[in-house]
């Protein structure tokens, strides 16, 4: 398996975004290999669109289930694709890639810098930023990407407050919910 260099390893400095997809299929491959279900199924893309990414930004990685369908994404899922392609500004095989991943990866129960196996929430930010540009925009106040979706979600539906689906057990609630 192909290992990705860690962009902090000669010190604190900045992830370049593109690298970021590195680390992503290298934590999906990580959950595969522990028995966690198919790379299609971690990640929320079809083999096909996989196998493009891998070929855009990994080449020559070997990946498994690349004859797979894309899964079927419940409801929040769904939500939070949509809303960040409703917001992303683009149109591009990244952006709708990122869109996808990010959603899926959103149902997860830790931050979701961590359930993409980036090494920090900067990483992520930058990974926005560059792929889905209006969606970073629109988060101008910073806030945690997990939280910023189903914010955006619930203000879209007319709620005043709205949890993400794991906030109650998160170790870090607090910081989270902290007052600016």
């Amino acid at each position: 398996m192909r290992h990705f260099p860690d962009p902090f390893a000669t010190g604190p400095g900045p992830m370049i975004p593109a690298e970021a997809f590195g680390f992503i299929l290298a934590h999906g491959l990580r959950e595969c290999a522990a028995g966690r279900g198919p790379l299609t199924a971690r990640l929320g893309l079809s083999g096909a669109d996989l196998a493009a990414l891998r070929d855009r930004f990994a080449p020559g990685l070997d990946l498994p289930d690349l004859d797979l369908p894309r899964p079927v994404a419940g409801p929040d899922q769904q939500a939070i694709e949509t809303l960040i392609l409703w917001r992303a500004g683009v149109a591009t095989p990244e952006a709708r890639w990122l869109a996808a991943i990010l959603a899926r990866r959103a149902m997860e129960t830790r931050h979701l810098w961590e359930d993409l196996g980036l090494p920090s929430r900067p990483a992520l930010s930058a990974m926005i930023a560059q792929f889905l540009p209006g969606l970073a925009a629109a988060n101008s106040r910073n806030m945690r990407w997990k939280k910023f979706f189903y914010r955006q979600i619930c203000s879209d539906a007319a709620f005043s407050l709205c949890l993400s689906p794991s906030c109650d057990d998160c170790d870090e609630r607090a910081a989270c919910f902290a007052p600016d």
